[in-house]
């Protein structure tokens, strides 16, 4: 799913409030934002949590996130390019 958006004079866009529902954002939730050769991506930050296990080693969990393939992003991102 493709949504157009507008960049403001500061450079900031507006993602709409069922995305950053679908997302789990909520009030000033971060993204990352990655550089590609078909333009930019915003991706949620995984939240890890560090614990200690009972002989002292750390143990990092990291929330899963629902995966979206790499082809299927290149052709959503062509189908808006072409719509556009």
């Amino acid at each position: 799913m493709a949504i157009t958006v507008k960049v403001d004079p500061q450079g900031r866009v507006v993602i709409p409030q069922a995305e950053r529902e679908r997302l789990g954002l909520s009030g000033r939730g971060a993204l990352e934002l990655v550089s590609t050769p078909e333009g930019l991506l915003l991706e949620r930050r995984r939240r890890a949590t560090v614990t200690v296990d009972d002989s002292g080693l750390p143990l990092v969990t990291v929330d899963e996130l629902d995966t979206v393939s790499n082809d299927t992003t290149v052709e959503a991102m062509h189908a808006q390019r072409d719509r556009e």
